[in-house]
């Protein structure tokens, strides 16, 4: 499973499009306790949520970190659960 961020303008206000990609039906009902719940054109294996400040995003970072080992690699960061 790999994390990507994009930002985003809504309303003229910052937000943070954070993406979950290619994972797997045992982390389903973690990213359902994250919120990352949404999915554009029907894609199966890609969630994201969107984080309007930075305090949520750092809790989240830190919620995924506690169960997941992160190694970036350029734009994206793979996540191994520990």
């Amino acid at each position: 499973m790999y994390m990507t961020a994009n930002r985003l303008k809504i309303d003229g206000k910052p937000v943070l499009k954070l993406n979950i990609h290619d994972f797997s039906e045992s982390d389903v009902p973690f990213l359902d306790s994250l919120g990352i719940d949404k999915r554009e054109n029907d894609q199966e294996r890609w969630r994201y949520i969107l984080i309007y400040n930075q305090e949520d995003f750092l809790t989240i970072r830190a919620i995924i970190l506690k169960e997941y080992t992160a190694e970036e690699k350029g734009p994206r960061v793979f996540l191994e659960p520990k």
